[in-house]
């Protein structure tokens, strides 16, 4: 299977650590106790040549877009060079599409995916997930011009999906609604104003920045449908790689760095994962 949405990788240099310090805390690395074995796998793989190729999906601020100066940022991107930083080596960005990400991982186009990538049953088939560093709230908004006020007032009527995926949510719609996939939240956005869809299903990120860049139309949620998590995705079979990601999530939990991430790129402040 050949994946046609895939990009010039963007390649970052990332300032190198010793391999024998695999994590790093802010300026303070950590160094980590003697392992049994040197790094197996794709960890070793990444280790020796010095690169890591990380996925990101640059069409889904605040997780991953193009900045003003035309460079890649996000909050999904800034996890992925924090990782090669804490590993010491160069990383090689690769763009992927919204249908890409966990086909790329499982086929080896890319060592791993920060792509705000929900983790559900049937990708844990293809795929292995980190510990999840972060949650994915879907809202069922509506316009002020044409009110919802409850979900069952959608039987019949049409709601708006990005994609017939992303929102396993909208199982809790009632039975008879007609969910229709857009390319834009915008173009959904429109649809609602002129009276062909009675609301749109969308992540919270997303409900913000339409709500903030479009006043005018009385944007507001009728109800949470969903809050699943997502994390770091990463082949089957890699026990190394898993367990180093692991820890990083555990880390950067710890040092607050997932909340600054989230409070610089979305302007609110993020809920703490819970951990077992």
């Amino acid at each position: 299977m050949r994946l046609p949405a895939l990009h010039r990788p963007i390649v970052t240099p990332a300032a190198p650590l010793g391999r024998r310090t695999l994590l790093a805390l802010g300026t303070a690395p950590l160094a980590l106790p003697a392992l049994a074995h040197p790094p197996r796998g794709a960890l070793g793989r990444i280790l020796s040549q010095g690169v890591l190729r990380a996925g990101v999906w640059l069409d889904s601020p605040p997780f991953g877009y193009f900045g003003p100066d035309g460079q890649p940022a996000g909050m999904e991107v800034e996890a992925a060079r924090d990782i090669a930083r804490s590993l010491g080596v160069r990383l090689q960005l690769v763009p992927l599409g919204f249908g890409d990400r966990t086909a790329a991982v499982s086929l080896g186009h890319v060592h791993l995916a920060c792509a705000a990538i929900i983790i559900t049953p049937e990708r844990l088939r293809r795929v292995a997930f980190a510990h999840p560093h972060g949650r994915l709230t879907t809202l069922l908004a509506t316009t002020g011009s044409r009110p919802v006020s409850s979900l069952a007032e959608l039987r019949g009527r049409r709601v708006l999906v990005r994609s017939s995926t992303i929102h396993e949510a909208t199982r809790r719609l009632p039975a008879g609604t007609d969910i229709v996939v857009v390319d834009e939240y915008e173009q959904g956005l429109r649809a609602m104003q002129a009276g062909d869809a009675a609301a749109m299903a969308l992540p919270e990120p997303a409900f913000r920045r339409l709500s903030l860049e479009h006043p005018n139309a009385l944007l507001y949620p009728v109800a949470v449908l969903g809050d699943p998590p997502y994390g770091v995705a990463l082949p089957l079979g890699e026990p190394d790689l898993l367990r180093f990601l692991n820890t990083w999530v555990f880390l950067r939990e710890d040092d607050g760095s997932f909340a600054a991430w989230h409070e610089r790129f979305t302007g609110a402040p993020r809920t703490p994962m819970s951990r077992l």
